[in-house]
């Protein structure tokens, strides 16, 4: 079975596409504008896929939709499945840990033994995550870009090539794993001026 897993948590994206669990074709692409024509390419090279993989964060909201977006216009054109993969399972390791900016303060966390998430994704106050580095052992700890007050932690992005081992872990659902609401700037309400009133 042909599967393209599609990987765009962060602010640098992969495809993949295996064949009954064989790496066939690796791509990487900057921004999520690029993955379409990335897509295409791997499409005349290998043909279509039998099932797509999405990984669903959690990591940048843009990004994960428009993988999703772009996961269920390929499952509707073609009519094959599509399931979803938590991102933070995109790495070669057996044990690690993944962190990641959440903003505001927070960070999100998750901690991974043999391709299952046995903690988290959660979200922690950077403070609190401190506390909880001491406690972590030996384990690889990788953050998925820069985090505020953590510059020591390795940067090492997931990658889809990952995800397709992960087969216990896929969900029928492709939408994001979304920690908290977005954060939406609202319109001030009319007769409020000056003064900060």
């Amino acid at each position: 079975m042909k599967t393209l897993v599609i990987e765009n948590s962060t602010d640098q994206g992969t495809l993949a596409v295996a064949d009954d669990g064989e790496i066939l074709v690796r791509r990487h692409f900057a921004r999520s504008g690029e993955m379409a024509g990335a897509i295409q390419e791997i499409f005349l090279a290998v043909g279509a896929p039998d099932e797509i993989v999405v990984g669903i964060g959690p990591g940048s909201y843009t990004g994960l939709r428009v993988a999703s977006a772009t996961a269920i216009g390929i499952q509707a054109a073609l009519g094959c499945a599509a399931s979803g993969c938590p991102s933070v399972l995109g790495y070669p390791a057996g044990v690690y840990h993944v962190l990641g900016d959440a903003r505001l303060g927070a960070i999100f966390f998750a901690s991974v033994q043999h391709q299952r998430v046995t903690r988290g994704p959660e979200l922690l106050p950077v403070e609190e995550f401190r506390k909880l580095r001491a406690l972590l052992g030996e384990a690889a700890l990788f953050a998925v870009g820069p985090v505020p007050g953590c510059d020591d932690v390795q940067i090492v992005r997931p990658a889809a090539e990952y995800l397709v081992g992960c087969r216990d872990s896929f969900v029928p659902s492709l939408e994001p794993l979304y920690l908290k609401e977005p954060h939406i700037t609202v319109k001030r309400k009319e007769g409020r001026r000056g003064n900060g009133a």
